[in-house]
């Protein structure tokens, strides 16, 4: 039972946290989680197919070789393939994937719009770092481990810089400072002074500089430069990163969880500068703690180990391990909640490097996926290597049975007479036996079982292509990958929400982003940040196939001879249509309906200036009912009008180019109409009934 000081403290504000409540309570999570991590390990070792005595020539070795030494002792990737496969397809349903915003309670559709452009440019445009490789680590830990846990958050990074300032420099940075030190002042008002211009200057570096500047005019001074202001997207490991109690079963209600880090001690004294960390705890840790002990450190191929930290690989001595706690706690005075951060360090209880409020935020600020919802408990789950791990035995044994049953085949054991006790066996072994003065070969196996075998293995390759999704004959397996993906494509949704409204509270107020088919970079306006939108991101797995897909979009073409109402949005079906041809290509080709309807206007505006001028004009390509509407307007005009009547060659000029945006407007209603009916399209002039019939 917990004690009231230490309730008090995992439940309630306080004017700074208690770092020995706090590691207590780390040290028990972690410790209660160990089943979990060893199930983990299991997993990790299965995929990449480790076992205790694997030599590099895939032959067993040593006095425990069986059936004899250098028997086959083969990989079977049959979890890693099909985890391949899955993570491949998720990728691909998210670069395919259709991205829409939707109002929580306004019915603002063309802010929707807008916000659905600027979320895929987010996800596109690098503006989100290694957005699409930090969602292919987490499908790989979802299908793996179990459990996708990505951080989302703003990363806003000063970084200081020493730079070579002239004293003229200094006077237009801050003229009052520049004055001090050329008016030579009292050296301490002067050193005080130099520290308030430039952040984290120290008072030995300050007496160097003043120095340098009075007699040379030049010195080394650290300027501070915004180097990163963008969304943070991290996928944690939910083995050896993120934890949460053990008995956690919503992740968002559990009153306290933990991220571990690691850090350079650049990266340590950076943060003094930029973020406000303390600077007495910085020095201590990084002077008793530095290097992270191996056990603590994700492993790798062959027991190596290795940490990465903003995407770069230190070696473990270099770096020290610091603890993010998150609490979910209480203010005793109102009852209000509020998500505060303590960062510190798990052998360090007397200081901490910063503990806050996270302002503006109402959940930690994870989003938490589990591979299978089959228990209540968020690390009660199955994964993969659950599914397929006896699977995957029993096919690394037919493999290998095959492979001695062939060596021993291709040269079987030679007997001869007794002389000896036999001490080996295997292809080629010499074997005595008791009749003497005959030297002969062993019987060969019946390699009549081998057929049997391959059997065997097909048919459980098939189970495991079953029991994950993948068997592309079944119409049940078709389901169970529409279910991985949606799950998966659902995570990335909450993840892009999240990383919108963090937009909203740290970003600029106002943005340029690209949108496809738009010359001009777009202004986006953040607008007002308590802004809500439920983003949906799905894709359809039957796309994949190439025949399935010409079917769906034949059908929606075929839709369009029915549509008398205009029902049907012609705009959003054929930004749909080439979407699922090509996403690639369509962000090439397609441009906005506005953009393409302004174009429109516009060249139908200039020729017919230059008709009215003149000049006989050729109808466009494109934007045939806009033009003919635009026409009938101009026509309409009173000047116009009397112009056509008296002036035969400007008449002639304008209805022929009517005429030609009227052929192709009938072309393409009856192009619609054969791919109803099937039958030869009418041209413009004849009196026909095609498809009346009908």
């Amino acid at each position: 039972m917990q004690s009231k000081d230490v309730s008090n403290a995992l439940t309630y504000v306080s004017n700074k946290p208690d770092i020995n409540v706090l590691k207590g309570a780390y040290d028990q999570t972690t410790n209660e989680l160990e089943g979990y991590f060893d199930n983990c390990r299991n997993n990790y070792d299965d995929r990449r197919n480790f076992w205790p005595g694997k030599s590099r020539d895939l032959r067993k070795h040593g006095a425990d070789a069986f059936p004899w030494e250098g028997a086959s002792d083969m990989e079977a990737h049959t979890i890693d393939e099909r985890i391949t496969r899955l993570v491949s397809l998720f990728i691909a349903s998210l670069n395919r994937a259709n991205v829409r915003a939707y109002p929580v309670e306004s019915s603002d559709t063309s802010r929707s719009k807008v916000v659905s452009s600027f979320l895929k440019w987010m996800t596109t445009s690098g503006y989100i770092p290694r957005f699409k490789q930090e969602m292919e680590l987490g499908a790989n830990y979802l299908l793996e481990r179990g459990i996708l846990i990505t951080y989302v958050g703003w990363h806003r990074e000063d970084r200081k810089f020493l730079q070579k300032l002239s004293l003229e420099q200094i006077a237009l940075l801050d003229p009052v400072t520049a004055e001090m030190i050329m008016n030579e002042a009292e050296t301490d008002m002067v050193v005080s002074q130099m520290q308030q211009a430039f952040n984290g200057l120290s008072t030995k570096r300050a007496k160097k500089a003043i120095k340098s500047l009075r007699k040379t005019g030049f010195a080394e001074l650290p300027i501070v430069r915004r180097q990163i202001d963008c969304p943070n997207i991290k996928t944690l490991a939910p083995d050896g990163d993120f934890f949460f109690p053990t008995y956690v079963t919503d992740p968002q209600r559990a009153p306290y969880c933990f991220w571990r880090t690691y850090y350079t001690p650049q990266e340590l004294e950076n943060k003094v500068i930029t973020d406000g960390w303390d600077a007495d705890f910085v020095d201590y840790v990084i002077e008793h703690f530095r290097g992270v002990e191996i056990d603590s450190v994700e492993r790798e191929q062959e027991g190596r180990r290795s940490i990465s930290q903003n995407d770069d690989v230190y070696e473990a001595e270099e770096l020290i391990e610091l603890v993010h706690c998150y609490q979910r706690l209480i203010d005793e005075e109102d009852g209000s909640e509020g998500i505060y951060e303590t960062i510190f360090h798990k052998s360090y209880t007397d200081g901490y490097a910063k503990f806050e409020l996270l302002n503006g935020y109402e959940d930690y600020p994870v989003v938490v996926t589990k591979f299978s919802e089959d228990a209540k408990r968020l690390y009660d789950t199955t994964t993969v290597p659950d599914l397929l791990r006896g699977i995957q035995q029993q096919v690394k044994i037919e493999r290998d049975s095959r492979i001695d049953r062939a060596s021993i085949a291709t040269l079987p054991p030679i007997m001869h007479p007794v002389g000896q006790t036999p001490t080996d066996w295997g292809p080629g072994r010499f074997i005595p036996y008791r009749r003497k003065d005959e030297i002969h070969f062993a019987d060969a196996p019946d390699m009549e079982d081998v057929q049997a075998s391959i059997e065997i293995e097909r048919t459980l390759l098939e189970q495991a292509n079953r029991i994950v999704g993948l068997d592309e004959d079944s119409q049940i397996s078709g389901v169970r990958k529409q279910f991985l993906v949606n799950k998966f494509l659902q995570h990335t949704s909450e993840v892009l929400r999240m990383a919108y409204r963090c937009f909203q509270r740290f970003g600029p107020d106002n943005i340029f982003f690209r949108v496809t088919g738009v010359p001009d970079a777009q202004e986006f306006t953040k607008g007002d940040p308590d802004e809500n939108f439920d983003i949906i991101i799905n894709y359809d797995v039957l796309n994949t196939d190439p025949q399935t897909q010409e079917a769906k979009l034949k059908q929606m073409v075929d839709l369009m001879a029915l549509d008398r109402n205009g029902r049907i949005n012609v705009d959003n079906l054929l930004d749909v249509l080439a979407g699922s041809v090509d996403p690639i290509l369509a962000d090439a080709v397609m441009q906005p309906a506005e953009v393409a309807q302004d174009k429109v206007i516009k060249d139908v505006t200039d020729d017919l200036t230059k008709i009215h001028a003149g000049i006989e004009m050729p109808a466009r390509p494109n934007g045939g009912q806009v033009a003919l509407q635009l026409i009938q307007q101009y026509v309409q005009q009173p000047d116009i009008a009397q112009r056509l009547q008296t002036d035969q060659g400007f008449a002639a000029r304008l209805d022929k180019y009517q005429q030609q945006y009227a052929f192709a407007q009938a072309q393409q209603i009856n192009a619609t109409q054969y791919g109803q009916y099937g039958t030869a399209a009418a041209s413009v002039g004849d009196v026909q009934t095609q498809g009346m019939e009908q």
